[in-house]
This record gives structure tokens, sequence and C-alpha cells, in this order.
């Protein structure tokens, strides 16, 4: 009813005003909003390699840059063991691989998207102890992990647990769920290992916003902090764990109009690549192995531990050490304990045992840049550099070869060799957010594969039947992200056969890629808005486009048909009026010329333009049917989707309760170990009856987890750690009330007293009247001084009297409220405002002495005024 009183203005007034509690909500409620912003626009760069991934953030308002992970490490090793649901990552599953070598899964990066007939799997089943089988349904790779026929897991299965901990070690490190991420992946790379790739990281939960060819990327990286004055090619050498890829990329700068500003942009442009699929770091590491088998059986009697998989894995874990420190020094150590049950092992490896067990290897270096550079028809003239990328380039025999081969001057190693991949990456991805602003560079990426289509016109061969037309959409190393159109004139329904080609400078096979059926087109016509089409053959399109996925797709098929334009017969008929109206000014133009050109002669009217034609033809387009076919393509979907999402959720809801009990055995382990300290340094604030108690409730506890901490539920943890809390806190908070109650008593004291001289102030600068609208304010604060003072007074006696064990009657707490009520009323108090009076001070003008002017009667002044005002 009061609401009802009010005016509209007060109304809205009352309405828009916002309390405290308001406010802060809305506070809030914004740092909600940006912080969610921030983790919505926040993109991953990924380079999942062979041995290690490596991950990049880009998060508005800060630098790209790297991820560490839980050992502070900007490396992750790409390795994960699966025990029933428990699974292990990174070094922790290379720690354990001797053991459980079987459900350790190393490189299987590689295994993305190949059969199990290839020789990359092959390869991997001669290296490696895993079980891996065929998948009846697609014949592909998977790998049994349990004793269960069922028990198996994709190779994309794999590589998304690992994605997923790679999400969760940004959540760890940043605070942010990222949900969008570029991934790189080999430039070999065909078209299933792209598909497996992605199904990979839809299934960690990821939205995958293109997939950069690792050359690619780095090309990016090495941009990134350059300018070109000139036109520039280099070569990226990149040899990882598992493959070898010679990319070769130019650099210019272009004027590039944006935000309606000219600027200069760099353009890159990737012209070729080459690889040796099975040549890296990985390949050395398996022979480094084998010289060390073989100093094994040579040192205990032939001893053969080929079929021994512990002791491979074994022997292979100091392969990898021993190969780093043989690229740094002359000589290494190998040292390996329990080889066999009871036999350890222990010998020496030169550098020049290893390069000449290498020879083989050495031969292979250079020939993905002389593939490279044959694909795009250069030489090692039209180079710059050779930019080293990757961890085996810093092998010294790799280093030599490529400089003896093409000159050491030739070598540069002006980028990160271990990050430019994934900065490049990243980077990629700020580029493809509106919420970056970045150096404006432009990518043209290159296809692994050529593209052609083979149809069937309506015309007639001359050998009868119809004529097949083969068209190539995208030649060898063709541009990633453009859309192309095949263009047929018909009236009848046709397919088109896609065929694809390595892009890899060598010769390779065309294959199946995908087929589409176009159909609708005989009915097109009757689908016409106009219904006046200039032939019965309208032109069929199909557009086809590679997409930032590097993923061959067929986009739309259309029938355009050329139309009578409406507005044509129109045009023709005002055409008609115009020239009427032309002659018809041009007769009065002659006319009024022959007449007197007098002043008063009427001016002439203008004749219009005359009309502009419109096309005579318009097109209109009707939208065709199609259904696409692709082959040897198994794409991740349906059920089989389902149900790979559902095991991963299994394994990591396993892994959270692993975690969580981990970590509260962790938590009252911790706890046993304070209050055993506790029960030492507490004597003072704790009877004997009462530490006797604590070290028996303790002892027990630490009994109880030795006997339970593995089987124990989580639940029975976390009341055994609630017993002892319960026991620990009065201890601890008694001993903290007597460490700081006397300086808390100190605080109240000093509040107490500044408050009293400015209740002084106040008594004595004002009188009884002046503070008049604030007496109530002062009296209540001297009152509540009084009282705080004799409730202080008494409380310190009856706390004195208690022995320091006893529960406190005098608390830090209560103390802490009586403070804050005086501060409160203080606050009060000023905020009145109390004003002094100002006395009223008469002041009496001096009488100046008397002039003629003065003296003269008041009218004759104003007569003067009138007559000086009239001037």
């Amino acid at each position: 009813m009061a609401d009802s009183t009010h005016s509209p203005a007060r109304k809205h007034r009352t309405r828009c005003k916002l309390g405290p509690g308001r406010l802060l909500t809305l506070v809030l409620l914004v740092i909600m909003m940006l912080t969610s912003t921030c983790a919505n626009a926040a993109v991953l760069g990924i380079d999942f390699g062979t041995d290690w991934f490596t991950i990049a953030l880009a998060n508005p308002g800060r630098p790209l840059d790297l991820v560490l992970n839980r050992d502070a490490n900007r490396q992750t090793a790409s390795v994960v063991t699966v025990n029933g649901l428990e699974r292990t990552f990174g070094s922790n599953a290379i720690a354990i691989s001797p053991r459980l070598p079987e459900k350790t899964f190393m490189a299987v990066r590689n295994l993305l998207g190949v059969s199990y007939d290839s020789e990359v799997a092959a390869a991997y089943r001669k290296q490696f102890p895993n079980r891996m089988v065929k998948e009846p349904a697609t014949g592909s790779v998977s790998f049994q992990y349990g004793p269960g026929a069922n028990e198996t897991l994709t190779v994309q299965e794999i590589v998304a647990m690992q994605l997923r901990y790679a999400q969760q070690l940004v959540k760890e490190s940043e605070g942010i769920v990222v949900k969008e991420a570029v991934f790189t992946v080999p430039s070999f790379f065909d078209r299933s290992q792209r598909q497996a790739m992605l199904d990979a990281a839809q299934l960690a939960g990821f939205r995958t916003l293109a997939l950069v060819n690792d050359g690619s990327a780095v090309a990016l990286n090495y941009a990134m902090s350059r300018s070109f004055t000139k036109p520039e090619k280099h070569v990226f050498y990149d040899m990882g764990a598992g493959k070898t890829v010679a990319t070769i990329a130019g650099f210019s700068m272009r004027s590039a109009t944006k935000a309606l500003k000219s600027k200069k942009a760099t353009v890159i442009n990737v012209q070729a690549f080459a690889a040796d699929s099975t040549l890296g770091g990985q390949e050395v590491d398996f022979v480094v192995r084998d010289l060390l088998v073989d100093k094994f059986m040579a040192s205990n009697h032939g001893a053969d531990v080929r079929d021994n998989a512990r002791a491979m894995n074994r022997l292979l874990k100091e392969a990898k050490r021993v190969k780093t420190i043989l690229s740094a020094n002359t000589e290494a150590t190998a040292s390996v304990e329990g080889v066999l049950a009871g036999v350890d092992f222990r010998t020496q490896l030169s550098r020049a045992e290893f390069e000449r067990a290498t020879k083989h290897l050495a031969q292979r270096i250079r020939g993905p840049i002389d593939d490279a550079l044959k694909a795009a028809g250069l030489t090692m003239a039209d180079i710059d550099s050779i930019v080293l990328v990757g961890g085996g380039t810093r092998m010294p025999f790799v280093q030599k070869t490529l400089g003896d081969a093409y000159g050491a001057t030739k070598l540069s190693r002006n980028v990160n060799a271990e990050e430019a991949c994934v900065m490049g990456a990243v980077f990629k991805g700020a580029t493809l957010s509106s919420h970056f602003r970045v150096k404006d560079m432009r990518l043209r990426d290159a296809m692994p594969y050529a593209v052609r289509a083979t149809y069937s016109t309506e015309a007639k061969s001359i050998l009868g039947g119809n004529k097949q037309e083969t068209v190539v959409l995208y030649p060898e190393f063709g541009p990633v992200g453009v859309r192309r159109v095949i263009r047929d004139t018909r009236t009848s329904d046709f397919s088109i056969d896609f065929a694809a080609k390595p892009s890899l400078g060598k010769d390779g096979a065309w294959t199946d890629l995908a087929s589409v059926k176009v159909s609708g087109v005989p009915g097109a016509k009757g689908k016409l808005k106009a219904k006046q089409a200039v032939s019965d053959k309208p032109e069929v399109r199909v557009t086809v486009q590679t997409n930032e996925l590097g993923v061959f797709e067929v986009v739309k098929a259309e029938a355009a048909f050329n139309v009578t334009n409406p507005g044509y017969a129109t045009y023709l008929e005002d055409l008609a009026l115009w020239e009427t109206e032309s002659a018809q000014w041009e007769a009065s133009t002659a006319a009024t010329e022959s007449e007197s050109s007098s002043a008063e002669a009427p001016k002439k009217a203008s004749l219009r333009a005359r009309p502009v034609p419109p096309p005579e033809l318009v097109v209109e387009v009707v939208q065709l049917d199609i259904d696409v076919a692709t082959h040897g393509l198994v794409k991740l979907g349906g059920d089989a989707l389902e149900k790979s999402r559902a095991l991963l959720q299994l394994m990591d809801d396993d892994d959270a309760a692993r975690a969580a009990h981990h970590g509260a055995v962790n938590g009252l382990e911790s706890l046993i170990y304070q209050l055993r300290d506790l029960a030492d340094d507490a004597t003072d604030v704790t009877t004997e009856q009462q530490r006797d108690a604590l070290s028996d409730a303790v002892d027990a506890a630490a009994d109880w987890l030795d006997a339970h901490a593995e089987m124990a539920s989580l639940k029975d943890i976390q009341e055994r750690t609630a017993q002892l809390k319960a026991l620990q806190k009065p201890i601890v908070f008694r001993r903290t009330q007597v460490a700081k109650r006397p300086e808390h008593i100190s605080a109240l004291r000093a509040i107490i007293k500044q408050a009293e001289s400015l209740v002084e102030l106040y008594r004595v600068g004002y009188t009884a009247e002046e503070l008049e609208p604030a007496s109530e304010l002062l009296q209540g604060l001297e009152d509540t001084l009084r009282n705080t003072t004799v409730w202080l007074d008494d409380m310190v006696v009856k706390q004195e009297a208690l022995a320091m064990s006893d529960e406190p009657v005098l608390t830090t707490t209560a103390i802490d409220d009586k403070a804050v009520g005086i501060e409160r009323s203080l606050a009060k108090l000023v905020a009145k405002k109390v004003k002094k009076k100002v006395p009223e001070v008469t002041v009496s003008e001096p009488k100046a002495e008397a002039t003629e002017a003065d003296d003269e009667p008041q009218s004759s002044k104003d007569k003067g005024g009138a007559g000086h005002d009239e001037l």
C-alpha cells in the first residue's frame, strides 16, 4: 500500500537502488561471467608425438605459452599403462612398464587409422610386446588389455585417454577446462589417419578447430617473430621419434586489407613435403637396444632375452637413456638391474659403436629432403636454409650427414626443436578465434594427397556409350581449405567417383576415396520459380572441398538454369516509350531553336536517361540430392562411439575414485604425523590424561591405516580422519588462544583508549546544543566503552584463574566482537558530522563626513540621476 503513494520517478529510484548484498552478488556474477568467457575463449595447441606430447595455451589477455605437467616439465611421455580400470600416464607409466610391459602402450600415434595387416602394424608387433588384435568389423588395430576376449582398446581410445589427460593437466595448471584445440599431425597422414585423430579428439571431449601438418606448424612458428623483406624458401627438417619429414615453405610479405586498413601480412606457402615414416629416434632406440641385447647375451653365456618381454622392456628403457648420453658424449655406461631373475647387467658403449650400428639409418637421412626438392621442382640453390626440428636432429651423426650432403652453413637451429611445432599449432588456433589479436599471417597448407573425379557425361564417345570425364580437382600438394566445382550440362542423374593419391613426391597408385550419387536432375526444372527456362539441360554443379581438418568432403550439388528475366519485357516496353519521348524531344528542340530566343521564352524540358538494360537471362538454382559413400574410411560413430565413451567414462570415474581414496589416505597419514608432534609440543595446554588419550587414538589410527589402507572404503578413512580431528581441534584451539589472547586484549584496550579520547574531544570542543543531533550516539558510545572495559577486566580475571589446559572463557573471537562493536559506534558518530555554530556578528558602518553633495536634498539627487540616465 505504501508503494502505491509513490510517484513513478520515486518508484524507479527505489527499484534501482542496490544494497551491499545485491551489489556484491552482481560483482561476483560479473567475475564468473568473465572467467567463463576466458575459459570458453581459450584454445589449446597439442603436438601429440610418438614419444612425447606437448601442450600450449592461448588464453585472452595472456601471451601464448606452454603448459607444464605435474613434474613441471614441458613434455609429457606419450605412454599409458592400463591395468584393469586403473590407468597410469606419462613418466609414471614408463616407471612401471618393466612390471607391466603388455599393458603399457607406447608409440601408438603411428597406428592411428592403419589396418592390422599394414607394414606399420607389423613393425609394431615386432618391436613391442603388447597383445595386438584385429578388429573383425573394420580390420583395424586393437589391443587386449585384460584376460577377457572383449577387454580390448582401440588405438583411438588409447590416444583419447592421453588427450583427456592433457586436458586435465591444463585444468590443474590453469584452473580452466579448455575444449577447443588444434592438433598437429604428420604431413604424410592420409584421410583415414586424420579421421582417426579426429575421432580420438572427439572421444577426449575436444572440438577440433584444425589439423595442422607438423612441418606447417613449425613454419608458422618460424614466421611469428620474423619479417621478410624479400621472398625466402626454407626446408624444415623434422626428425621425431617415429618419423622424419622435410617440408619446403616459402615466405613473403604482401599488402592485405583488414578493418579498412592496408597492412603487411606474412604469407606462408607450403610447396611440398616428403617423409620417411619409420626413420626417427625410436628406430635408433631399437638399434641401441639390440646392441645391449647382444652384449648381454655375450656376457651371460648366450642367455636369450629376446622372448622375455620384461627384459626387453628394461633394455629398451636403458637404450633411450644411453642414446641421449651419446648425443653429447663419446662414451656411456649402460646399467640394468634384474634383466633376468637375479641377473644384473652393466656395460660400456662408445659413440663409434653407436654410429657403426646406425650406419644403415644414416643412408636414409637425406632422402626426405631430396624427395621434397624434386616434388617442388627446386634445387638446394633455391633454398635459404635447412631448419632442424625435433629431438632426433640433436644426434651428431644426423647433423654430420646433413652437413656433408648440403653444407654445414645451410643448417640452421634458430627454432626450439621440441616446442616450435606446438607453438605454431596454438598460434593457428588463435588465428581461428575472434578473441585474439595476433600477427597477420596467411598459411597455405598443403594436402597430403591429390584428388581426382571421374564421371560419365551425356556426350557419346567415338567407341560408343557415354564419354568418361576425369578431372584432377586437387593436384599433389594442393591447398587445404579450398572449394572446387565440377560442372556438367545434363538432364539425367549420375554418379561421381573420387580417387586419391599420396602427395609424397613418389609414384603412387590412385585409390578409391569416395563416390557420390547425384539425383533429382530430371525433376529440377519443375521446381523453378520462373517457368521460362531457356534450355531443358541445366548445368549441374557439384561442390567439393578439403576442409581445415585436411579431410575431403562433398558439400552440395545443384542444377543451374538460365531463365528469362521477368524484368526484361518491362525494360523493352520502357525502351520503346523512351524512344518515342526522344523523338518528341528532338522535334521540340528544333522548333525552339527557330523561335525567338528572348529571355521570356520558356525553358525546354530535359529528356530522361536511356533505360539501362537488365540481363536478358538470369540463373536460377535448384538444390539436388546427394548420397555420399566413403571408401576405406572408418569414422567412429553410432553404437561404437557410445561404447567407447562409456568405457572411457568408466575409467575416468575409477581414476577419480582412486584419486579421492589416495588423497584421503595421504590426508590421514599426514594428520597422524601432525598429532604425534602435537602430543609432544602441546604439554602446556593439555593434561597428561588428554595426551595419553590422544596418543592412544593416534596409535590406533596408524595401526588401522597400515592394515587397511588399500582395502578401506573412502567413508571409513574419512570417519577415522574426523575422529582424530575432533581430538585435535580443542587442543589446537587452546594453544592458539594462549598464544594470541594477549595481543587481542592489548588491541581492544588501545581501541577503547582511542575512542575515549575522541569522546573527550567531542565533550570539550562542542556545546550541548551543538551535540544535540549526536547526543544519543555519543551517550551510547560512552556506555559501550564503560561496559566493555568492565567486561574485559572481569573476563581477564576469570581467565587468569583457569589453567591453560582448561577451556578458555575469554576467547579472541569474543574480544574481536567487542572491538568491532566499538568501531561501528565510532563510525556512526563520525558520520553524523556535528557542526559548530557560527555566532552572528553585527557590523556598524563608520560615519562619513558630510559633503556638499550629501547636503543636497534627495529630490535634487534623484533629478541628477535622471539627467545622467538620460545622457
